[in-house]
């Protein structure tokens, strides 16, 4: 009889210590604050402080295999004239430092990896190999965005291994590499 209550009172106990750092935990997840979102909310202070809000910013930009270049004139977050632009092949617009925020923070969201093409059985994954923001010391904007991706075997999924063995061979997942790479060239407050 003893042997049962101090077995019964070690696993409430057990189940009373499991309870109470799970509570924990899922408060601490509550209020853990990625890195790069702090990072980021301390970028948009700094920006935020800025003494102006017009400037000319001169960017260079790496996607889809091209480089180009953009140069424009921005007061109060709307582009007020575009001086260069050559990244009309690209599906980048003109891009102000409010749009490089947003640039950064969808970069930094995406997933480490996701099905490629999305729509298909996933046979294949892009795995996000490198990806990067790093913000101006001084007034805080993006001063460089980047990430690299490339398309690899999805190793972990049902649809890979059936189709390995019904056709006998690896799906075609090309090693194609994506590359994106945005560069503040230069940044000059007006007024």
């Amino acid at each position: 009889m003893r042997l049962a209550r101090r077995l019964i009172v070690l696993v409430t106990a057990l189940l009373t210590l499991v309870a109470g750092m799970s509570a924990c935990g899922m408060a601490a997840a509550v209020t853990w604050t990625p890195p790069e979102r702090a990072a980021r909310a301390e970028a948009l202070g700094r920006w935020g402080a800025r003494p102006f809000t017009s400037y000319r910013i001169a960017l260079r930009v790496e996607a889809l295999g091209k480089v180009c270049y953009q140069q424009i004139e921005v007061r109060g977050e709307w582009v007020r004239q575009t001086i260069r632009n050559t990244c009309d092949t690209i599906w980048l617009d003109t891009l102000t430092v409010e749009g490089l925020f947003e640039l950064s923070e969808q970069i930094e969201e995406i997933p480490a990896s996701r099905c490629a093409p999305p729509a298909q059985p996933c046979l294949c994954h892009r795995v996000f190999t490198r990806r990067g923001v790093y913000y101006d010391e001084r007034l805080g904007y993006p001063a460089t965005v980047l990430a690299r991706s490339e398309l690899q075997y999805n190793w972990t999924s049902p649809d890979f291994w059936r189709r390995l063995v019904e056709e006998g061979a690896l799906p075609s997942c090309t090693p194609a590499r994506r590359r994106l790479t945005v560069q503040v060239l230069a940044l000059t407050p007006l007024e």
